[in-house]
């Protein structure tokens, strides 16, 4: 048995390579040791008032925004409680980031095979997606928005589990802008160990992940008005273009 105790976290703060981490807790500054140590101080709280074996509190990133000095990250703590297994939400793509994405080789829509190299040297923002996932669909047209604001400067690829054909059945009733990768069953589920979509993964002209969303942050924003929606998105990749490696 598991259950989920919620904490939202604003302003988790990451600096750039190289520098010291903090993180803002409920209006507090913590360093990354005493980050930890606070998360282990809510392990051990919540454990002394259940009779469950485990008790874990993790972190999940929900949005980003990159300031000049800073990178400042929202995240929840999630507390999960298990007599079977401990649950860590902190896999998937979330272990990639400041390591390269692992090397994949899989088809566009014109049956070319891509791999990593073919994006090396550019910012890159990667859309984890399949052609039956509303959050998904939902979010496509601000996705669109953000590569018609960027043009070529950055690359811009879908990949999906999906095949071919359905991915060019749904882009004859929908456009979607990006360059897609299909088939990619196996690597998503197992080079990546993601299960969840949408994801959008953004990579730095070296190849390395620098940051990971779990889609665009549609709460409140209109597709008339889409600056809002992915402002954030925009500052992360507008840090990642102007970043002197």
């Amino acid at each position: 048995m598991k259950y989920y105790l919620f904490f939202i976290v604003l302003g988790m703060c990451q600096l750039s390579v190289g520098q010291e981490t903090y993180y803002n807790f409920q209006d507090e500054i913590f360093n990354e040791v005493r980050f930890r140590e606070k998360l282990t101080s809510i392990e051990t709280l919540y454990g002394d008032q259940s009779n469950y074996t485990y008790t874990t509190a993790s972190y999940k990133v929900r949005a980003t925004k990159v300031r000049q000095d800073s990178i400042i990250q929202e995240v929840e703590v999630i507390l999960s409680q298990s007599n079977t297994a401990p649950l860590d939400i902190n896999t998937g793509v979330q272990r990639f980031i400041n390591k390269p994405l692992p090397d994949f080789e899989l088809q566009d829509l014109e049956s070319h095979l891509k791999t990593n190299s073919d994006y090396t040297g550019k910012v890159t923002l990667i859309n984890l997606w399949f052609t039956a996932c509303p959050p998904c669909i939902t979010e496509i047209p601000y996705l669109n928005y953000l590569k018609d604001s960027y043009k070529d400067q950055v690359n811009f690829v879908a990949i999906t589990f999906d095949s071919k054909d359905k991915v060019d059945r749904f882009l004859s009733r929908k456009a979607f802008d990006f360059e897609h990768l299909v088939a990619a069953t196996t690597y998503l589920h197992k080079q990546l160990n993601n299960n969840a979509f949408p994801k959008l993964i953004l990579i730095d002209k070296r190849g390395q992940v620098r940051f990971v969303e779990n889609g665009v942050l549609l709460s409140g924003n209109i597709i008339s008005q889409p600056e809002a929606a992915v402002s954030g998105l925009k500052e992360q990749l507008d840090f990642l273009l102007n970043e002197q490696l």
